[in-house]
């Protein structure tokens, strides 16, 4: 089966499916926004979700957008402002760039979001898929882009199954090309938008062409013959996990990332901050002063320079 042929069998299949099974999730469901208010949903859900699942999100989305409801107020927030609401998030540091995203486009461009992939990739915290999105979902201006599930399902259907460590055979530049002809095709004779068809795959890629346990057999792709890595695709083993700094605590290796984000979760709940070895305490529960001082000293260290925390005669504190 030729690419273009195979192409359009896929947009069509994907089509049907849709119109069967559209969600329609809080940051969705914005028609009757102007596109800079659309830009600002989008952007804050876009964060929110490059590292945590969609059902946390859901009601942390709402919560930040009723204290920030604008990005000017989002600009005008302190560290800790946008600390204490980002609670239950994890990786912190992603909540500080979005506030200082907020501000370039507060100061830079006077409240108007950018347009242009280059000037929104230049945001601190946008990569490709992000900016993307904020033209796909807020400007309805069409974008190829690869998430995870936007990557899997088209590597599947156009290359075949990933390797057993869950890595690609071809890389991105190859999918990004066949994203930006399907992307092409599925909008010219479908009256539908850039929004719908993102929409569409990446929720076909968390329902039916899951990372694990695929439904095949429920798969129209799979049906029609277009899925090359129908029923091949392997039980994936983990890879190696990374060297990181870290170390070992009742028995289990345990990264300083996850420390990070115990101590910020503890300082959330002490305004009045709380001194170094009371912090160890809570985080560490063999927390030794001789032993483990020196490792905290250098956690708390990265806190500060991350402008997460700050230290206040002698205790530490969420950075004002």
């Amino acid at each position: 089966m030729q690419r273009t042929e195979r192409i359009e069998g896929f947009i069509r299949e994907i089509w049907r499916w849709y119109d069967r099974h559209k969600r329609v999730l809080p940051w969705r469901d914005m028609e009757c926004m102007n596109e800079d208010e659309r830009a600002y949903r989008v952007l804050v859900s876009e964060v929110m979700l490059q590292q945590t699942q969609v059902s946390r999100t859901k009601v942390i989305f709402r919560t930040f957008l009723e204290q920030f409801p604008s990005i000017d107020v989002l600009a005008a927030a302190s560290n800790k402002d946008v600390l204490l609401m980002w609670r239950g998030m994890g990786y912190n540091n992603r909540a500080l760039r979005l506030r200082d995203a907020a501000k370039v486009i507060i100061e830079q461009y006077n409240g108007v979001f950018p347009r242009g992939m280059k000037e929104l990739q230049a945001l601190p915290g946008l990569g490709h898929y992000t900016a993307a999105a904020v033209r796909n979902f807020a400007f309805d201006l069409p974008t190829p882009c690869l998430d995870t599930n936007i990557r899997r399902i088209l590597h599947r259907v156009f290359v075949g199954p990933e390797r057993q460590d869950g890595t690609w055979l071809k890389n991105d530049r190859y999918l990004l090309s066949i994203a930006e002809q399907a992307l092409v095709v599925a909008l010219s004779s479908s009256g539908r938008t850039a929004a719908d068809w993102h929409a569409a795959l990446m929720d076909y890629g968390s329902i039916v062409c899951t990372r694990r346990n695929p439904q095949w057999g429920v798969c129209p792709l799979t049906r029609a013959g277009l899925m090359k890595a129908a029923y091949r695709t392997p039980s994936i083993i983990k890879a190696r996990r990374r060297c990181e700094p870290g170390r070992a605590m009742a028995g289990r290796f345990i990264p300083n990332r996850i420390f990070r984000g115990k101590i910020v979760e503890e300082l959330r709940d002490a305004p009045a901050g709380l001194a170094l070895n009371e912090l160890g305490s809570r985080v560490s529960i063999d927390w030794s002063p001789r032993e483990h001082c020196a490792w905290l000293r250098s956690i708390l260290s990265s806190l500060i320079a991350d402008r997460l925390l700050m230290e206040r005669r002698g205790k530490y504190v969420l950075c004002e």
